[in-house]
């Protein structure tokens, strides 16, 4: 149960990392494409490098709080499994033979 949610959190990660870093290249791109069309200034250029900077820091953000997180839920497993074993460790007292208690009152 654990590997497949893994994965599909893998996959989802893999595609928003993938978002993330895109949308702001193009989105820098599109604006220096449109000002430069329209006022015929030179600005392509250091809109994709403002573009290329911005999308690395999303995705870097994004994958740093993305492992944080499973850092926290693999923790939380962890502690989970180790209450798991301190309770399955308690037992109760062993009851003491009915066949001793009956031979000690001297019945047979």
């Amino acid at each position: 149960m654990h590997y497949k949610r893994s994965v599909f959190r893998s996959l989802a990660m893999v595609t928003q990392l993938g978002l993330s870093v895109l949308t702001p290249i193009l989105l820098c791109v599109y604006t220096g494409y449109l000002v430069d069309s329209h006022f015929g200034t030179k600005l392509m250029v250091p809109m994709l490098i403002l573009g290329v900077l911005a999308g690395g820091r999303c995705g870097w953000i994004m994958a740093r709080n993305t492992l944080l997180q499973e850092q926290k839920e693999d923790e939380r497993l962890r502690q989970q499994q180790n209450a798991g074993q301190a309770r399955s460790g308690i037992s109760k007292p062993k009851q003491p033979s009915r066949i001793f208690h009956e031979d000690s009152k001297g019945g047979r």
